[in-house]
């Protein structure tokens, strides 16, 4: 198991696609599919635990159910996007892939999950006075570490899909178009099955009467409305605004000077 997650981290994207051309077995799924059930585990805990020491249980059941439903559901639609962009993936090889990104997302945010404990205990309790603020700053924290976490993770398999498409473009296209899905999906799904954190004032309980009313983006705003204000979202705008040219003429560097990847021998 130590094994076959170090070759995962290492990116060796030789060695990755020899593995999604192995037959699925028991064998091959179990490190993935334990790292993410501990990984992840351990950060729900983390998640929960301000709230409550019975909210971060909860937590951490769900969130390793979070990302095999979100694998589900993404595996599906990435599939279909390896399909018509050429990627030379299956369906079943794009599950695989997908089951690997989402290890690398648990051993990340599993390997963080005593920081953000520690972060914890160091807030105030969830019956001090100045509770929602501390509650808006700590969902924010945790939304941009798995944010973060889902980048890394993904960004580590681009190689592996740039050599089994062939072409460089296309596979940061499928990249591109795997990262946004699987942000996408995932963070409506963790809101259908919230509460994660655990809302001061709000009992404390697995699920919500009504998990489908309203959507993760819009309480991702008033959030960021009520941390920073309205005067406070024109500045947080004007880096990404500042920063869009300067990440695209990197880019461009960087294609310049790395060529395209070998692509692999499609067996006959």
């Amino acid at each position: 198991m130590r094994a076959a997650l170090k070759t995962l981290l290492r990116g060796d994207a030789a060695q990755l696609g020899g593995l999604l051309r192995q037959p699925v077995t028991t064998a091959l799924l179990l490190p993935y599919v334990t790292a993410i059930i501990i990984g992840c585990g351990m950060y729900g805990v983390a998640l929960g635990l301000w709230r409550s020491p019975l909210m971060g249980f909860y937590a951490g059941i769900k969130m390793p159910l979070l990302i095999f439903v979100t694998l589900l559901v993404n595996g599906l639609i990435n599939g279909m996007l390896a399909q018509v962009l050429g990627t030379g993936l299956s369906f079943r090889q794009t599950l695989m892939a997908c089951l690997m990104c989402f290890a690398i997302f648990g051993l990340i945010v599993g390997s963080l999950s005593p920081l953000v404990i520690a972060m914890v205990l160091d807030s105030p309790p969830p019956d001090h006075g100045d509770r929602v603020s501390w509650y808006r700053a700590i969902i924010l924290t945790h939304t941009l570490v798995i944010a973060s976490a889902g980048i890394v993770a993904n960004h580590k398999l681009l190689r592996l899909l740039q050599n089994f498409a062939g072409d460089a473009r296309t596979g940061l296209f499928a990249f591109v178009g795997w990262l946004a899905g699987n942000l996408f999906v995932g963070a409506q799904l963790s809101y259908v099955l919230r509460p994660f954190f655990g809302t001061p004032g709000l009992k404390v309980e697995f699920l919500r009467d009504h998990p489908f009313r309203g959507n993760f983006y819009e309480s991702v705003w008033t959030m960021l409305k009520g941390v920073i204000g309205p005067g406070g979202l024109i500045l947080l705008a004007v880096p990404v605004v500042v920063s869009a040219p300067i990440c695209f003429h990197l880019y461009l560097l960087n294609r310049r000077s790395n060529p395209p990847p070998p692509a692999f021998t499609k067996p006959n």
